[in-house]
């Protein structure tokens, strides 16, 4: 049985909750599975912690740390001792700074050495990945190297940026046996920090397809409300005030919807101002961050998923989102602006209608072209819930992995 750890910056993390089912997807291949994680967090917040206990993952979670004495000549001694401990380690050649060298190096190589059994490292979210990269380029660790980019990581708003994550990426590119991305998008991103084109593979984002199944075949109400929804952090680039804009449309023109957003976020309070200054209260309800049950339960009652995703003021967008697969799993239509890496995970015109980025008026016309077809809708639901299963089941991701883990 091959031993393998997923590299993530938190765990368990609210916003990253495709994480938990990769785990549980390599467990189910038979990996031995153990986390390392920046910052262990309390189960108690964790929106998967059904899943979490269930599949033993918290039995095995270590929480990096290099244990570098506060006190610098504590540091300084200590280190000194590490280097000459692991001097046929430390002292090979690598593109890191004289400081780092001297001041971080030995406790890290004191570190990683514990973790020398392990068979492959699949680091989720690049910039954690650097210090293991570090110490494969060293020598120090032997295991294969899976990076896997996820949108953020990827994301420059200037020449600056983009230079200074070529440069913090260059080891990782160097060392990494395959590098993946979740859209033809990202890719394109990827490659512009300098990964080379032979090592990337597009393997998009899975989720639990058992889980978020319908409970019943999806209808539209007749004579009563239709019901949208959408879901994730409350921030600009995920576009809710746009969403918003069109629900305003929608009720100027009579039709009968309610709108639920769940996340939290620094935009809250704005959201809560822009529905209170449209006279939407009635019509538009946030309710901030809730489990997954509560999110599968909501999906359930709702009939049209708002993938409002946008590109914001630094350049940044969706690289796939995750949530409009869990939508489409649940026999939810979406409706989208044609964002980032959006395209890429639904049908245009089969399981959702893409629309004009900030088009509103489009994506209000849209909205209302499904309401008015029942029969049309009926169809984009069964084939949504067809497409999130032959697309996103976390059990083809795990197979595309472990053919990477293997090969």
């Amino acid at each position: 049985m091959k031993t393998l750890c997923f590299v993530v910056p938190e765990f368990p993390s609210v916003s990253a909750t495709f994480v938990t089912t990769q785990i549980i997807g390599a467990k189910q291949q038979g990996y031995h599975v153990y986390v390392l994680t920046d910052k262990f967090e309390d189960l108690e917040q964790a929106s998967q912690r059904d899943l979490i206990e269930s599949h033993a993952i918290f039995n095995n979670i270590i929480e990096k740390n290099y244990k570098i004495p506060k006190s610098r000549f504590k540091h300084l001694l200590l280190g000194m001792f590490y280097i000459v401990k692991y001097f046929k380690y430390w002292s090979r050649s690598s593109k890191v700074s004289i400081k780092h060298r001297f001041l971080n190096w030995p406790y890290m190589i004191n570190f990683y050495k514990k973790l020398r059994h392990t068979d492959v490292f699949h680091v989720q979210f690049a910039l954690g990945g650097t210090g293991i990269a570090e110490m494969k380029d060293i020598g120090l660790i032997k295991a294969k190297l899976i990076t896997t980019f996820h949108g953020h990581d990827a994301h420059f708003k200037n020449r600056h940026v983009l230079k200074y994550l070529c440069n913090s990426y260059s080891t990782l590119f160097k060392v990494s046996d395959y590098v993946t991305v979740n859209t033809p998008f990202l890719k394109t991103q990827v490659i512009k920090l300098g990964c080379p084109k032979e090592r990337l593979k597009v393997i998009p984002m899975a989720i639990d397809i058992a889980y978020f199944k319908p409970e019943s075949i999806k209808e539209l109400p007749v004579g009563n409300t239709v019901k949208l929804i959408s879901i994730g952090r409350l921030i600009e680039f995920k576009g809710f005030e746009y969403a918003i804009q069109t629900v305003k449309l929608l009720v100027d023109k009579g039709v009968d919807v309610s709108y639920t957003i769940i996340g939290e976020g620094n935009l809250f309070n704005a959201l809560q101002k822009q529905v209170q200054s449209l006279k939407l209260q009635n019509h538009v309800t946030l309710v901030g961050k809730k489990s997954q049950e509560f999110i599968k339960q909501a999906l359930e009652r709702s009939h049209i998923y708002l993938m409002s995703s946008i590109t914001d003021r630094t350049g940044r967008c969706e690289t796939q989102g995750v949530v409009s697969a869990e939508a489409q799993a649940m026999g939810l239509p979406v409706i989208a602006f044609n964002s980032g890496g959006v395209p890429y995970t639904f049908h245009d015109r089969e399981t959702g209608i893409l629309v004009p980025e900030k088009d509103v008026e489009a994506f209000a016309q849209a909205t209302l072209k499904l309401i008015s077809h029942p029969d049309r809708y009926q169809l984009m639901s069964k084939q949504a819930r067809e497409y999130a299963v032959a697309n996103f089941s976390h059990g083809q991701m795990a197979k595309r992995f472990s053919k990477l883990y293997e090969s």
